[in-house]
């Protein structure tokens, strides 16, 4: 019998996924024996909602110091001076969610802390998550060769198969992140829409558990 399924959706650019982080890497340390674990991106920033970081930087200005105040990440001085204050990166989910979707092809069981990894590239490190090129470092201490997956990033198939879980993650009803779900194969369970505390995450998944 399969395992019952924790589905952690977040986005690449999303601040408050950046400080949920922790919490989500915490639970899979604790209950990867009990549950599968898969990721999702969900395009926040796709479409018409693409656009330089200029036009929201006041917001992320104060939208950072929240998310640092209650979660206990920092937003990198790299991600200030490289990507915030300049002002000419272009938000958009779509290269970082093929990143993911490639990733997951390689090595699907490694694909939260990938999560992880890709967002500490920018909000710590200030890297650029718009070019191919920047993701080979990134993959490197996984183990992948960098150079092989920097070649297939911009695949046709990678692309659909990206924006085939955008979708999903719209049909799901989910527009904000990060959010949790238990998939018990029949049913699913939101157990966490925005940021939620380690424990208050644990008992919305005990919860779910219990009705399996």
């Amino acid at each position: 019998m399969a395992s019952p399924r924790i589905i952690y959706i977040y986005d690449a650019l999303c601040g408050w996924c950046y400080g949920f982080s922790p919490v989500i890497r915490r639970l899979y340390t604790t209950y990867s024996g009990a549950f599968d674990f898969d990721v999702l991106s969900g395009g926040m920033m796709t479409g018409s909602r693409v656009r330089p970081i200029a036009e929201m930087r006041a917001y992320i200005e104060q939208a950072s110091k929240v998310v640092e105040e209650h979660t206990g990440v920092s937003f990198g001085e790299a991600y200030h001076t490289q990507i915030l204050e300049p002002g000419h990166y272009t938000s958009d989910s779509e290269k970082p969610g093929m990143a993911m979707t490639l990733f997951k092809a390689v090595l699907p069981e490694r694909a939260l802390e990938f999560a992880t990894t890709i967002q500490n590239a920018l909000y710590r490190d200030g890297v650029d998550l718009n070019q191919d090129t920047n993701y080979g470092s990134l993959v490197e201490p996984f183990d992948i060769d960098p150079d092989e997956f920097i070649a297939h990033l911009s695949d046709n198939a990678i692309k659909e198969q990206t924006w085939a879980e955008f979708n999903l993650v719209a049909q799901y009803g989910i527009n904000g992140f990060p959010s949790v779900i238990v998939d018990n194969g029949d049913k699913l369970f939101l157990v966490a829409r925005g940021y939620s505390s380690y424990d208050q995450l644990e008992a919305n998944v005990l919860r779910a558990k219990q009705s399996l």
